[in-house]
């Protein structure tokens, strides 16, 4: 309770009638009602029914979800403000309410109470938006989101701060290296070596027959003893 009694006014409006308002959804709508052959017969649909009762129920459910996260003080980034969220939304869930009613037959009761439900919604996000500086604040936040920067407004340049030292002059180019000395010229290969002469085969020692001796001369008889 202390949460909810220190959010804005029109944030509470919002809260208390979108909560209001997706019970009312689960009501008759739309109501028909005959008599035949002395029988009473009816028939309800509740805002659940044609495209435009889908759209409104979905988007009571989106605002009220939103609205519960801010209560609880959950921080969600987008790059819109959340006033913007909060008046989109409500205007959405007006302009249906609005082509519901217009385009049903036969509407009840609850489509009326609906109606009702999604005026004080958009009241609670006009007392928002007069809340945060105005429409201007809503178009600046919409040119943002146009303009792709991705978030909101940047702040304006301050006029009294020192000016932007000079740029540095730039530094002289270095001397390029120098250039690379030339590879060396690769060796040329040896010349192939000189086959050998084979060999001489060695002469054999030539051998001659031996000279026979001469056979001793006989004894003459010259020679013998005399007696």
């Amino acid at each position: 309770m202390e949460r909810f009694n220190a959010l804005s006014r029109g944030t509470q409006l919002m809260l208390a009638g979108a909560a209001l308002l997706l019970v009312d959804t689960f009501l008759p709508w739309q109501s028909v009602s005959f008599e035949a052959f002395g029988v009473s017969v009816s028939e309800s649909w509740t805002a659940w029914h044609g495209f435009w009762g889908v759209l409104l129920g979905l988007l009571t459910i989106a605002l009220l979800a939103w609205l519960v996260v801010r209560l609880l003080g959950t921080d969600v980034k987008l790059p819109v403000s959340d006033t913007l969220v909060g008046a989109a939304l409500a205007a959405l869930i007006l302009l249906c309410a609005v082509l519901k009613v217009l385009t049903d037959d036969a509407v009840a009761w609850g489509a009326w109470l609906g109606l009702v439900l999604a005026v004080v919604i958009a009241v609670g996000a006009w007392m928002q938006v007069q809340a945060a500086g105005g429409v201007g604040t809503l178009r600046s936040d919409v040119s943002t989101v146009g303009s792709g920067s991705g978030g909101r407004a940047a702040p304006a340049p301050d006029t009294h701060a020192a000016p932007a030292p000079p740029p540095a002059a730039p530094a002289e180019p270095a001397a390029p290296p120098p250039p690379a000395a030339p590879p060396a010229a690769p060796a040329a290969p040896p010349p192939p070596a000189t086959p050998a002469a084979p060999a001489e085969p060695a002469s054999m020692p030539s051998e001659e027959p031996p000279t026979p001796a001469p056979p001793p001369p006989p004894d003459s008889p010259s020679d013998e003893p005399r007696h």
